[in-house]
């Protein structure tokens, strides 16, 4: 499988779905019934969007190869801009958090969704859309990593969502345990890291242009990606969570450099 396009037929990629819970089978991801899993919810979705905000190369790096050059922002695939998509009306809500809300008040409610077809019952669908044009979207229960190509492994990808996902764990797990409350906390991770939700078309051409005034890296070429794989605070990340030692860091740079150039080798040869 490729994910270059060839012949007029789209390039191929896969979804990585993950989620995160507990060996007591809670999941950090499902909004749950009780007041507690609500608040489980929306404290999850804030280390989430903290994660993908503060280390977004390293979550494009992710991603990164010479044949997914040629699908991402093309292709039916999301574009090269990594952002998160929790749907319109949890974005609601992380603006009312933000504006002092409670964490609590927001439902996700399963609705009769319409098959079209008179001989058939309507079926349950998920509160939000699961939007096709989002690198990672909220899809019930759990995240799509979408922009992973159809020639890669997802360990690698899924191993930064963990530690992506673990730092902003520890981040607001710091702010509690230095005296803010529960809810200041997760309110100060969304108000600092909200620029990285995006709940409208990722394959507008406008994107591209409010991408850049959030603040949010394009990093259009895995060339472009790979050099920013290396930089301080993604060093500091990897060495935190015991993923890389700096040296480690340093030699899967060297790694992914030499996948690209042979891949592009052989193609042309």
């Amino acid at each position: 499988f490729h994910e270059k396009p060839f012949a007029g037929i789209n390039g191929s990629g896969k979804h990585a779905n993950w989620s995160v819970g507990t060996d007591t089978g809670l999941n950090f991801f499902h909004p749950g019934k009780t007041d507690e899993a609500r608040k489980v919810f929306v404290t999850a979705i804030a280390c989430l969007a903290y994660g993908l905000c503060q280390y977004n190369e390293a979550m494009r790096c992710a991603v990164a190869s010479a044949g997914n050059d040629h699908r991402l922002g093309a292709q039916e695939a999301p574009p090269a801009i990594i952002s998160l998509y929790p749907g319109e009306g949890f974005q609601a809500h992380v603006e009312a958090i933000v504006a002092g809300g409670d964490l609590l008040g927001y439902t996700a409610e399963r609705k009769a969704q319409s098959t079209g077809c008179t001989a058939s019952m309507p079926v349950e669908a998920n509160c939000e859309d699961r939007n096709r044009t989002a690198p990672f979207p909220f899809c019930g229960n759990r995240f799509e990593f979408r922009a992973v190509g159809s020639s890669q492994n997802c360990a690698f990808p899924v191993m930064l969502c963990n530690a992506v996902m673990a730092a902003g764990m520890a981040h607001v797990a710091r702010l509690i345990e230095g005296g803010t409350s529960h809810r200041d906390a997760v309110a100060q991770t969304f108000k600092e890291n909200r620029h990285v939700i995006f709940t409208g078309n990722g394959y507008s051409d406008v994107w591209p242009l409010e991408a850049s005034m959030r603040g949010l890296p394009n990093l259009r070429t895995t060339p472009e990606a790979i050099a920013a794989w290396d930089s301080v605070k993604n060093k500091a990340l990897f060495r935190t969570m015991g993923v890389f030692t700096n040296e480690e860091t340093e030699a899967v740079k060297h790694i992914m450099y030499e996948n690209y150039i042979t891949s592009l080798t052989v193609e042309v040869n």
